[in-house]
């Protein structure tokens, strides 16, 4: 009884949003308000959370079941992770108070909890041990100061305090969390609120929803003789076999944890800062793999089976899973952005959703109706309320669509009304939509985005179905979500700029509890906005953007309008260095990114403002100071020492910073390149080998990379790897003559000699063609030779063995070298040595006419040959030749052909 009533508490916290008060609670406290274990200094954050998570379970005294125990860890990660989102996301905001009472001093709301007892110790020594010396000793800048939790930077007063102010959270700390949570050599948002709540749920839930794969060697099963060994070393790391078992006994009792993993994993790729236009859904693989696993385990436990006898929950709950695994692969940014997932929700939820056309009016003085775009949307079920929930929705309903700014609050002037008015009245009226298929809806508009390019009549399919969401108003973050997706539409139109512009503020706003432009009364932030509880409750149904990322939108947006200087300001807010140089450039202020950056660095140190100074003086101290400050793990830095080290010259120097770098991020095929170039430079074909194999891995169609694969292998006289290696090159440019080149010689190597005789024919044409390089060779005359030489070989061979399929086959070979021969003489400039080949394969083939044309063209050419009567070799070689046709002439026994031969 006791345990069921405190877990009811822990359900009632969680209902009213009060999360900082369970991150307090005594189970937590129990946890993470405990100092770190003895010889724990070299583990990490996240490994010093599951040791304590582990410890929980090793008291066999405690009356508490393991099952209840894990249900009170699920709703700590639970809690964490609500409080992250609400921070970051939704707000409200956790300032001080906006009417404090004077001369009383109170605590921050998340004083104690951010961070645990556990960690500050670590916090304080990072302030204290420079960054070799420990590992958390990194600093960190503050959050953006418009979402920052007491409104403003730090100004040094308070050097080192977080700008939660009033909590321990130091900018050690900040970003010591930042780099745990860097993942695949991608950085974290450096300006996040909090971060240590999204990890501190990320390390409960993910153990939690995978209890036998962190554990597997701690449970009873596997305490066995065989496995004496690996207890020893679980115990050498301060970890108990028996709280290991324990906490698997009642992990795998839980059937939500999986989901709201999942949920976290989400959260955590939307953390990592990856730039929208380069993120071609490859960053972060080992995320997506976990978040991969994750919902395939959710698709089997909540859409393939019944939960429950009631049908409805049933669907309900397999639509919800369906439309959040879609939305993962949209955040991922993978093949299709879940459309067929988004499909399958809408099927499983059966929602009617026609998208058709019908006539209205969009404007006040609009005297004709015109086409319009129109979506309707019906349920499968229609449930009324009764009249005591009627009135309450009617009057929450209120509170949620003061959130919209109307045309008529930004001007008397504006002609467009603020609703299509459509002909049929029909069309004008719309069934209630559950807020699920509120957010089905945006789904889908979410879809007509990623499948079309973002012109006109994209924004008009988009605006109807956020138009249909927009006629109801039951959940703050959906109506949020749909006003937000239509001031952006609105924001490339004359006459809707304006309020777009005013809208996208008032939404920036209602995330703080302190007074701004758009909610300038007390009444409007305390009683008219949603609690947290609410406005989190549907959040993971939808893509609304953390405010960082609504706030680079806009500096965007200010930047194509021409508005830099101000995009500049968002975007240094931000610590978007990049952007902020370009628009200082664009604006003319070249010397104003460099000086705003030192500016910053005075302040506080974070790796991507070093790593942007770096770039901007070319100073290498720049990006090794950004590599103290990361612990190494800042990927850009590794990469721009790379480059620095390879433009000095410093080839080795520079190969051992972009490996360092790729450690990191294995997957960019470009840097691997480089590696490659300068392995071969520096003679180390090993590495270079590996480099392209990498290249060529990642980037199948990268034929310059098939090509220096080719190139090692022939520098290690592998004929037989190069071949495939040089197909796979010209599949892909047959106009590098590099390439054919390196192809005849190996065909030449592994006797494939009537491939070789095409190659040579591509090398005549590409050389004959338009506009073609001077630099393309001929085919050399050794190549000739050996071609000619192999060819008759394998002729005379099948002629010996009198294998009609060979002698077939080395015909049809012979054909084309004539072919080859003549097309050589008549393309390229006539060479001594090529009638001599001819001659001697006319010879060979019994053609004696052919045989006489070209040693007499072959004479006529040496004799062209300036100054041949003083060269020795050259009169000994007219000599032999003229001795050669003689021969010729007198086999013939002709007396004719004997007087022409005649000197």
């Amino acid at each position: 009884i006791v345990e069921m009533k405190e877990l009811k508490q822990f359900f009632i916290l969680l209902e009213r949003g009060e999360y900082a008060e369970l991150l307090r609670s005594d189970v937590a406290l129990r946890i993470l308000g405990t100092a770190p274990i003895d010889g724990s200094g070299d583990a990490t954050m996240l490994e010093l959370i599951k040791r304590n998570l582990l410890d929980y379970f090793v008291d066999e005294t405690s009356p508490k079941s393991e099952l209840a125990r894990c249900i009170e860890l699920e709703i700590i990660g639970i809690a964490s992770l609500n409080l992250f989102l609400q921070l970051n996301y939704t707000g409200p905001s956790m300032d001080m108070g906006l009417k404090p009472e004077e001369g009383k001093e109170t605590r921050h709301p998340l004083d104690g909890i951010n961070p645990h007892e556990m960690f500050r110790t670590l916090a304080s020594d990072a302030d204290n041990k420079t960054t070799k010396e420990k590992k958390l000793a990194v600093s960190v800048s503050a959050p953006l100061s418009s979402i920052s939790e007491d409104g403003a930077y730090n100004t040094g007063k308070e050097k080192g305090i977080h700008s939660l102010k009033g909590t321990s959270t130091t900018d050690a700390f900040h970003n010591a969390v930042l780099s745990e949570l860097a993942i695949d050599g991608e950085w974290p948002f450096q300006v996040c609120v909090a971060p240590y709540f999204l990890l501190l749920a990320r390390a409960i839930l993910s153990m939690l929803a995978e209890p036998n794969r962190p554990f597997w060697l701690w449970t009873e099963k596997e305490n066995s003789s065989k496995n004496e060994d690996t207890v020893a070393d679980a115990k050498d790391l301060g970890i108990s076999s028996v709280g290991g078992a324990n906490f698997v006994v009642g992990a795998k009792h839980l059937s939500s944890a999986t989901l709201w993993n999942a949920r976290a994993i989400v959260a955590h790729r939307r953390l990592i800062s990856t730039r929208r236009d380069d993120d071609d859904g490859q960053a972060c693989p080992t995320l997506w793999n976990e978040a991969e696993t994750m919902f395939s385990r959710c698709l089997a436990a909540f859409c393939d089976k019944l939960i429950c006898d009631d049908e409805r929950r049933n669907t309900h709950v397999a639509s919800e899973v369906m439309l959040e695994w879609g939305l993962a692969q949209h955040h991922f940014r993978r093949l299709g952005r879940g459309k067929a997932s988004f499909n399958k929700a809408l099927k499983i939820s059966k929602l009617e959703v026609e998208v058709t056309g019908a006539e209205g009016k969009r404007t006040k003085y609009q005297q004709s109706a015109t086409a319009q775009y129109l979506v309707r949307a019906k349920p499968s079920l229609q449930k009324a309320p009764d009249q005591g929930a009627a009135d309450w929705m009617s009057k929450k309903n209120a509170h949620i669509e003061k959130q919209m700014i109307k045309h008529d609050d930004v001007s008397d002037d504006v002609i467009l009304l603020e609703k299509i008015k459509f002909e049929e009245q029909d069309d004008n009226a719309h069934y209630n939509l559950s807020i699920l298929d509120q957010s089905m809806l945006l789904a889908l508009c979410l879809d007509v985005k990623n499948d079309n390019p973002m012109d006109g009549l994209t924004g008009e399919q988009m605006g109807a179905f956020l138009a249909r969401v927009l006629n109801q108003c039951d959940d703050w973050m959906v109506y949020s979500t749909a006003l937000l997706e239509r001031a952006w539409l609105e924001c490339e139109r004359t006459h809707g700029r304006e309020r777009a512009i005013l809208q996208i503020q008032a939404l920036a706003d209602q995330h703080s509890n302190r007074l701004t432009l758009t909610q300038s009364t007390f009444k409007s932030v305390e009683e008219d906005s949603a609690p947290a509880q609410d406005r989190l409750r549907n959040l993971h149904g939808i893509v609304y953007p953390p405010r960082w990322d609504m706030l680079r939108d806009l500096a965007e947006r200010y930047a194509k309008l021409g508005v830099v200087t101000s995009a500049a300001e968002i975007f240094e807010e931000l610590e978007l260095w990049d952007d902020v140089v370009e628009c200082y450039r664009i604006a003319g202020k070249g010397t104003k990114a460099e000086e705003v950056v030192r500016t910053r660095l005075a302040e506080r140190e974070t790796p991507r403002m070093y790593a942007a100074l770096g770039d901007l003086t070319s100073d290498p101290k720049c990006f090794e100071r950004a590599l103290e400050l990361s612990s190494g793990k800042f990927y850009d830095a590794h990469v721009a020492l790379g480059k620095f080290y390879f433009e000095k010259g410093e080839l080795r120097k520079a190969l051992e910073c972009f490996l360092g770098g790729l450690e990191i991020k294995p997957l960019m095929p470009a840097v691997w390149f480089r590696v490659g170039t300068i392995s071969m430079q520096l003679s180390e074909w090993d590495t270079a080998l590996r480099a392209f194999t990498e290249v060529v891995q990642q980037e199948p169609e990268e034929g310059d990379a098939w090509a220096n694969v080719a190139a090692i292998h022939m520098h290690n006289r592998r004929a037989e790897e190069a071949y495939p290696a040089l197909i796979e090159s010209l599949k892909q440019n047959r106009n590098n003559w590099r390439v054919w080149v390196s192809k005849l010689y190996t065909c030449i190597d592994l006797k494939k000699f009537d491939e070789a005789i095409q190659t040579c024919i591509e090398l005549l044409n590409l050389k004959s063609r338009k506009n073609s390089s001077d630099l393309i060779p001929t085919p050399e005359e050794k190549c000739i030779r050996a071609i000619v030489r192999g060819s008759l070989r394998n002729y005379h061979s099948a002629c010996d063995a009198s294998d009609e399929v060979a002698l077939d086959s080395s015909k049809r070979t012979l054909a084309r070298v004539k072919q080859l021969l003549e097309k050589l003489k008549s393309s390229t400039k006539s060479e001594a040595w090529l009638y001599e080949v001819s001659a001697h394969f006319s010879e060979e083939m019994g053609l004696r006419e052919d045989v006489f044309n070209n040693l007499m063209k072959e004479y006529r050419t040496l004799q062209l040959e300036k100054g041949w009567e003083e060269d020795a070799a050259k009169i000994s070689q007219i000599t032999n030749l003229v001795k050669g046709i003689f021969s010729h002439h007198k086999a013939e026994g002709k007396h004719e052909n004997l007087i022409k031969a005649k000197l």
